[in-house]
């Protein structure tokens, strides 16, 4: 019998509250070197009359203090102010102000910054020195006589010069330069853009070298550059960074010939990328136990960027080893191609499973962070449920997915979102009245806050899914929704929680038993976790799972099963390992053995 609402808000509270204690124990004190800013003097600024320009210096010096390894070094205030004073009197020139003073006192430890900023210098001629055929059509850099010489706004005139004669010119050589002559008696300054002579030419042969398993005609296509087009080095930039996206190039140089007849040739030097990988992993879970993982990739096996891979890992209830083909670019540079076959083992609690996939997918990138996928796959299984006989399923499926991803890591987000919606039937092929459609959305998203300590990361995931068509039972046991475990409610035990069966007593006036988790119609998981940066390389993790299978067709986020728990971060080159133990809020007894689970992976939960 599960506990009354009251009981479990007051256990919720009870334990957030012993997590956020231990935590706030092991964090380092104020006092301690970590993180190094910490240790750096208060300080205030104060500017008479403009209070936009005094919350701006502070805080653009409070930037300063997370990232300045010079200030790191000063232990004398003294030291810190003579240095911040520098810093504040070049942004005063930043923002115009060139007649701007700034005068420091340390008092008790504490830094107090008087600004007097002075009037604003303006422009007062503004000139841009371009070819003369351009100029009527150049809209102009964003300034005007009379308005404040500002840095970022001159630095951005710069790349409005620099876009607009590579949108409309050929020049060999694009080299915009500014001047601003300060007049200090009339609070003033002339500003003057030049663009450096540079003749015309367009493109005559290109070569490509270095390269010996990479079909050149396939990178050829990939510098979307041909003979006759302007040369721009703009476009130069941009098939190098293509080049290097088939993850078959290490390096790319360019050379441009000099210019005869009105042309240039231009050659790319390439270094090859050593195509080979091979992976050896570990891992553990109180569910699962240990796990190895081994895998070997190839990403040129034809010569035009198509990857095998072979995968396979083990642990004490699940055996698989996995081959999959990517052809990319499949009739379209937008368009990638994967087949797939797999053979795995299952021993479940509830079920055992051994089965062997084979399928293929079809995905299309529609936009830079919108992809669709359509695929076939044919499982072949025999799965034998607990206490029952063992059946044979050849489920033919045709998978049908939306992806919506927006994140800046894969494998460490911090910002943006994903969506992932797949709708995937099944027929199978033995039995015509197995037939059933299997709907699963994952959601997520991720906010940092970089001018907080500790840099914090609020990531959220919300997972739900619902198969229609037959009854609970008549769907095979390793296609059903199951939840608890690492990727799911963590602090339960893998597939713990959803529906069970009651087994009648052999012995007369016994109560009946509840069977393993039978898997579901329904799936409802949310997850929320408070990530921390405390050093490059270390951090911490506060989160709270919730979650439940259920044996009706009707997900729903009011009767989810509740976990907290806290880890640890460390962040390797390529993506953070983590260490997380997690408590159950809502422990069933006879059913959840322990009262706490530990996982040890690589990557970030979700």
């Amino acid at each position: 019998m599960r506990d009354s609402l009251p009981a479990r808000g007051a256990a919720f509270l009870h334990y957030i509250s012993v997590v956020l204690l231990s935590v706030l124990f092991l964090l380092p004190h104020p006092s301690a070197a970590l993180p190094f800013f910490d240790r750096l003097p208060k300080f205030k600024v104060r500017v008479l009359e403009n209070a936009k320009l005094q919350e701006w210096l502070k805080d653009q010096l409070n930037e300063q203090r997370k990232s300045s390894s010079v200030l790191k070094s000063y232990d004398d205030p003294q030291d810190v102010a003579r240095y911040e004073r520098g810093t504040l009197e070049k942004l005063l020139r930043s923002r115009g102000y060139y007649d701007g003073r700034v005068r420091q006192t340390v008092d008790n430890g504490e830094i107090l910054y008087r600004v007097v900023p002075g009037q604003v210098f303006r422009i007062k001629s503004l000139e841009i020195d371009m070819p003369l055929r351009l100029k009527p059509g150049f809209p102009g850099v964003g300034l005007q006589v009379g308005d404040p010489l500002e840095a970022v706004k001159v630095t951005e005139g710069v790349k409005k010069i620099e876009t607009y004669l590579s949108e409309n010119a050929c020049l060999l050589e694009l080299d915009v330069d500014y001047k601003a002559t300060v007049i200090h008696s009339e609070h003033a300054a002339r500003l003057e853009y030049r663009v450096a002579p540079s003749p015309e030419v367009r493109i005559g042969q290109l070569y490509v070298e270095g390269v010996t398993s990479i079909n050149e005609p396939y990178l050829r296509k990939r510098l979307q550059l041909s003979t006759g087009d302007c040369f721009n080095r703009a476009k130069l930039d941009a098939a190098k960074l293509r080049l290097l996206r088939t993850n078959l190039i290490a390096g790319v140089n360019t050379e441009v010939s000099e210019p005869h007849d009105g042309v240039v040739d231009i050659t790319f030097l390439l270094t090859e990328r050593k195509h080979r990988t091979v992976r050896l992993g570990v891992g553990y879970t109180s569910d699962e136990g240990a796990g190895v993982s081994a895998g070997w990739e190839h990403r040129n096996i034809l010569g035009r960027g198509e990857k095998i891979e072979v995968e396979t890992r083990v642990n004490e209830v699940k055996q698989s080893i996995k081959t999959e083909i990517l052809v990319p670019r499949f009739f379209r540079d937008d368009q990638n191609f994967s087949a797939k076959a797999e053979a795995s083992n299952e021993e479940r609690d509830s079920y055992d499973a051994e089965s062997v996939t084979i399928g293929g997918t079809i995905s299309r990138r529609h936009t830079k962070h919108r992809t669709f996928s359509i695929g076939s796959e044919l499982k072949f299984s025999e799965v034998q449920e607990e206490g029952e006989e063992s059946e044979n399923y050849n489920l033919l499926s045709f998978p049908l997915g939306l992806k919506i991803d927006t994140t800046d890591n894969l494998l460490d987000a911090r910002r943006g979102a994903t969506v992932a919606f797949e709708v995937k039937p099944y027929f199978d092929l033995r039995n015509s009245g197995t037939r059933f459609v299997k709907n699963t959305l994952v959601a997520t998203g991720y906010l940092t806050g970089d001018d907080v300590r500790f840099d914090p990361t609020l990531a959220l995931r919300i997972k739900a899914g619902v198969i229609n068509g037959i009854d609970n039972l008549e769907i095979p046991a390793d296609e059903r929704f199951y939840a608890g475990g690492g990727g799911s409610v963590r602090g339960y035990s893998y597939q713990a929680l959803g529906p069970r069966r009651l087994i009648p007593s052999t012995v007369a006036g016994e109560p009946p038993t509840l069977s393993d988790p039978i898997g579901g119609r329904a799936l409802s998981e949310v997850s929320l976790e408070g990530r921390f940066r405390f050093t490059e390389s270390w951090g911490g993790v506060l989160f709270v799972d919730g979650g439940n299978a259920y044996e009706d067709p009707q997900p729903s986020f009011d009767d989810l099963y509740w976990g907290v728990g806290l880890g640890v971060r460390y962040m390797t080159s390529f993506a953070p390992l983590r260490f997380d133990i997690a408590f159950p809020l809502d422990r069933r007894d006879g059913l959840d053995d322990s009262s706490y689970q530990i996982y040890v992976s690589l990557g970030q939960a979700f």
